[in-house]
């Protein structure tokens, strides 16, 4: 299951990859940043008072000049970064995290502009869920397609939405099924049974397609079949159908060759020597260069070190244009983003959400799909407030709403 488990995931992997924040410390600048930030505002306040009421311009001297470029800083940061909801507010959505009978709603996707894909949990393990559309221009849910009982699970591993489906799979005792169903609704089809597990799935317009943890690609008909291993793909993982990668072994190794399985056409991905964590779509790269972001074209070309920026999380850009990115300096003041968009294409850099005083700051969740094209994240989540050797205590969700960004909808 996505969304809890993936915050959950995120914060973790995050607390192993950064180094650790001193706690105390930082609650302690955030508090005198904010005591600062009072001060200068009254302080100006005041002596624009004064100077109103006695007629003089007034030559203001504001506490100290550590106090002032604090509040510089401060001013620099929000206005470095606006907030999505500012920028592009038609692409922002508040969703219910929980249905009327308490049930779990996750965001999966953006389906258009205007739709967004939603699971709803099953009730209790071995039930059924259920796949919902949430209109954010009309702020409506209609009910897509109902999602047959998986025996010990709330719902599936996961869900793909292609150009005429959206395919589903869970596994169970080492064997994995997949369904699927056409994304104008209706009742859902098994499309196949296969052993092993599955890391990323894709939908065609005729066909299944997914990738094993070891490797490999496979495919099957929508109408059902034999899965069948497509050739020259041992070692590849799906990327985004055509493409396959090929990374190394370990969590910080690199893509370093991507495959078009239609044509055979294929080439090494080059990047400079320290690089860590680069994921690739048909287009575009990104990973992590000395601890700040780094982006490039499969082909190496377009190649750029963004230093305000760190990756966020190792993962091939979203809709092959915005990475997922984290300021790269340490957040001790409470103040900024939780995480930045930064679009490829244009080199536009929004905000996501808001730092909290006397936390980490609530996770993005991260999406597995490579057909993901929403981001989300619990306001109301309360982070743990201490990590001690590279663990975090677990995370309280508010479990009230979802803040949901379809990238669908930015303005191009």
């Amino acid at each position: 299951m996505r969304g809890e488990q993936d915050l959950i995931r995120t914060l973790r992997t995050a607390a192993d990859q950064v180094e650790q924040v001193d706690l105390a410390r930082g609650v302690a600048a955030r508090r005198h940043a904010r005591r600062i930030r009072q001060r200068v505002r009254m302080a100006l306040a005041a002596a624009a008072a004064v100077a109103i009421a006695g007629g003089t311009t007034a030559a203001l001297s504001v506490a100290s000049g550590s106090e002032r470029r604090a509040e510089e800083q401060w001013t620099q940061v929000e206005e470095r970064w606006p907030q999505v909801e500012k920028r592009w507010p038609q692409a922002v959505a508040k969703v219910s995290a929980r249905t009327a009978g308490g049930a779990r709603i996750l965001p999966l996707t953006g389906l258009s502009p205007a739709e967004v894909l939603l699971l709803v949990a099953a009730p209790a393990k071995g039930k059924p869920s259920r796949l919902d559309v949430y209109d954010l221009t009309r702020r409506t849910t209609r009910t897509l397609a109902q999602v047959p009982a998986i025996k010990g699970k709330e719902g599936p591993d996961g869900v793909t939405a292609g150009p005429g489906h959206i395919a589903w799979y869970a596994t169970t005792g080492g064997t994995t099924t997949f369904w699927a169903v056409p994304r104008t609704g209706g009742t859902a089809t098994r499309v196949a049974t296969t052993s092993g597990e599955v890391a990323v799935l894709g939908v065609m317009d005729d066909s299944l397609v997914w990738s094993s943890w070891k490797g490999g690609v496979h495919r099957v008909p929508l109408t059902g079949g034999t899965p069948s291993r497509l050739p020259g793909s041992d070692g590849l993982r799906l990327t985004s159908w055509p493409w396959a990668a090929r990374l190394g072994k370990g969590v910080f190794d690199n893509q370093d060759r991507a495959v078009d399985l239609e044509t055979g056409r294929s080439f090494d991905v080059r990047a400079p020597k320290g690089t860590r964590f680069l994921r690739c779509g048909p287009r575009w790269c990104a990973g992590e260069l000395n601890g700040r972001l780094l982006v490039q074209r499969v082909d190496g070309t377009g190649r750029r070190k963004l230093p305000e920026l760190r990756l966020y999380s190792p993962r091939q850009p979203y809709a092959d244009r915005y990475v997922l990115a984290a300021p790269a300096t340490p957040r001790r003041t409470g103040e900024g983003p939780l995480a930045v968009l930064h679009d490829l294409e244009t080199g536009t850099t929004i905000g996501l959400g808001e730092q909290r005083p006397g936390t980490l700051g609530t996770p993005i969740a991260v999406s597995k799909s490579s057909s993901a094209t929403i981001l989300h994240w619990d306001e109301d989540a309360q982070p743990p407030e201490t990590c001690a050797k590279k663990t975090c205590a677990p995370m309280t969700l508010g479990r009230k709403e979802w803040t949901v960004l379809n990238l669908l909808a930015l303005t191009r």
